[in-house]
């Protein structure tokens, strides 16, 4: 656990520092996404049992980004509902490169807590495009993502017995979601 809690925060430092070193002016924009997801979960139990579930659900986000020469960086948090479990993520390092004065491609890498009966803990990553200007100050975003073996102890009573000597549950995410960004600021 020690471990994964330095790679997150490496993230962090890592981000700040790619932000602090690429920002052509000082001022910061500030958005908040609204939209909807989709999402596949595949769980690998303690007990060797696999399974797979999808659903759809809404997806929330609020970041800040400063722009770099030909785009721009920042952080975002998420909330995502995934079959009725909320999914909290945190891109540490997002960053948004433009094609264009109407199109960007944006990629991402962070970390995600997958909220079940204790919480999941591992990393999250992905990218996708934007159609940047859709409306005054809104943009439309597609992202495609991924968590990957965000993991989970097997404690509780309920939990699958172990096998194996294998004492975690793992679940990966891929899935899709599609937002509205209203921009309070910025470029």
């Amino acid at each position: 656990m020690a471990t994964r809690t330095v790679g997150i925060r490496s993230l962090g430092v890592i981000a700040f520092a790619a932000a602090a070193l690429g920002a052509g002016r000082a001022e910061a924009e500030v958005f908040v996404d609204f939209g909807v997801n989709s999402t596949r979960v595949d769980a690998e139990l303690a007990s060797q049992a696999t399974s797979t579930a999808s659903s759809s659900g809404l997806h929330l986000g609020a970041g800040v980004r400063r722009a770099l020469h030909a785009g721009s960086i920042g952080a975002r948090l998420e909330l995502d509902d995934v079959d009725s479990d909320v999914l909290l993520s945190v891109r540490a390092l997002d960053y948004r490169h433009h094609l264009s004065q109407r199109f960007a491609l944006t990629g991402f890498l962070g970390a995600a807590r997958l909220n079940l009966a204790t919480p999941a803990f591992g990393y999250y990553l992905g990218g996708g495009l934007e159609i940047k200007h859709l409306i005054r100050n809104w943009d439309l975003g597609i992202d495609l993502r991924m968590g990957d073996k965000i993991a989970r102890d097997s404690v509780l009573a309920t939990d699958p017995v172990p096998q194996g000597g294998q004492n975690d549950n793992f679940y990966d995410l891929r899935g899709v979601s599609l937002y509205l960004r209203y921009r309070f600021g910025g470029e």
